[in-house]
């Protein structure tokens, strides 16, 4: 039985991505770019930027793998219908104050098992794109783990439950999935983690830049 509960996320993204994804599409005027950059098999780290609660799903729903993401502990335990939904979906609780010891080694075996794990460097939501400098914890799971980070940014969330928009707004969305991130050209560098978010960075602001005032 526990077998099949932990099987049922995955057949519930299966089975229901491509109405979703044709129903986000319509509502939120969707649009995605760079999907053929996440590997179709073994373990692989979407890092994104993070301005609202739809980002999770809107991501999830335009991956043609089914993602776990790692989301802050105290976000748990307010609301029990959001708590079972996290619970469902797998979410992995991440310590925001102390050495997250249990969410790493989740998250390690996660990848290790050849699977998706969806995170966000700036480790909150941000109002603006680059107020909250990235941590290192993509980069850090990238070297133990030898999976390929993907730098993806999305933007228009900002603008429907987001800490400036606290409610729910229709928007217009935009997803980049860009090339991946392999730790293995970082061996030569005195900061290789510094380095590969420094890069991740770069690249989400790439395509962030021109949209950040939309």
């Amino acid at each position: 039985m526990a077998d099949l509960w932990a099987f049922a996320p995955r057949s519930v993204h299966r089975v229901f991505r491509p109405p979703t994804r044709l129903l986000v599409r319509t509502y939120f005027d969707l649009s995605v770019t760079g999907r053929q950059n996440v590997p179709v098999s073994g373990p692989v780290i979407i890092a994104s930027n993070h301005f609202s609660h739809l980002d999770p799903p809107l991501i999830s729903a335009n991956l043609d793998r089914y993602p776990r993401f790692l989301a802050v502990d105290d976000l748990f335990g307010q609301w029990l219908a959001f708590d079972l939904l996290m619970g469902f979906w797998e979410t992995i609780p991440l310590d925001r104050d102390g050495y997250p010891v249990r969410a790493m080694r989740t998250s390690i075996d996660h990848l290790l098992a050849g699977n998706v794990l969806g995170l966000f460097p700036e480790g909150r939501r941000v109002e603006r794109w680059g107020e909250s400098p990235p941590k290192r914890g993509a980069a850090w799971l990238a070297w133990m783990t030898g999976a390929p980070l993907i730098p993806l940014a999305i933007h228009g969330t900002k603008h429907s439950l987001a800490p400036g928009e606290r409610g729910f707004h229709r928007t217009a969305v935009h997803i980049w999935m860009d090339e991946p991130i392999w730790w293995y050209n970082y061996k030569e560098h005195v900061d290789p983690l510094g380095a590969m978010m420094d890069d991740w960075y770069r690249i989400v602001d790439g395509h962030l830049a021109h949209w950040e005032d939309v």
